[in-house]
C-alpha cells in the first residue's frame, strides 16, 4: 500500500470519527398521552402487525431504533425520515386529529400503500418484514378504507 493511500485512508477514518460527534437530531419516543391507536380502533391483529412492522418506526412515538441509526451519516437520514413521517402522520397522536383529517389520512394511507409508495423503499432495504405482499397491501388498503367509512358514519 502506497504512502499516499495510507494517508488518504487515515484522513477518511478521522473524518468518519469526527462526524460521529455531529448531532443527528434524532427524535425521542415521548408520547404525552396513553392513547393506543390499535386498541382504540379495534385494528385486526394481522393489520396491527403490519402497522407495527411497516409504519410505526416513522409514524408513531413507538420507534425501535436499529443499531445503524446511531452511526453518522446514516443517523441524519433516519432522523429526517422519522421527523418528516411524524410531521405528516403520527399514530400516537391520532385522537388529536379532526374527523376530516383522519379520513384524509386514511385515504392517503390507502393510496400510498396500494401503489407501493409506503413503506418507503429505503426502509424496506433494512427491514425485510416491511416488504408487503400484494395480499398484505390489499388487506391494509381495505382496512384503511373501512375505518374511513366507519369514521364518516360516526
Amino acid at each position: 500500500m502506497s504512502k499516499e493511500l495510507k494517508i488518504i485512508l487515515l484522513i477518511l477514518l478521522g473524518l468518519f470519527v469526527v462526524v460521529q460527534f455531529i448531532p443527528s437530531g434524532m427524535p425521542e419516543n415521548n408520547s404525552t398521552n396513553n392513547f393506543n391507536f390499535i386498541a382504540n380502533n379495534n385494528v385486526p391483529t394481522d393489520v396491527a402487525n403490519l402497522l407495527k412492522s411497516s409504519c410505526y418506526d416513522c409514524h408513531s412515538q413507538e420507534v425501535k431504533f436499529p443499531w445503524y441509526s446511531y452511526i453518522a451519516p446514516i443517523s441524519w437520514q433516519v432522523a429526517t425520515d422519522i421527523n418528516v413521517g411524524r410531521e405528516h402522520l403520527d399514530f400516537s397522536n391520532w385522537e388529536e386529529l379532526s374527523k376530516r383529517k383522519k379520513i384524509k389520512m386514511l385515504g392517503e394511507i390507502s393510496d400510498e400503500v396500494s401503489i407501493g409508495e409506503m413503506p418507503m423503499r429505503i426502509y424496506k432495504i433494512m427491514h425485510s418484514e416491511a416488504n408487503l405482499s400484494e395480499e398484505q397491501r390489499n388487506q391494509f388498503v381495505n382496512w384503511a378504507d373501512n375505518l374511513a367509512e366507519k369514521i364518516m358514519e360516526d
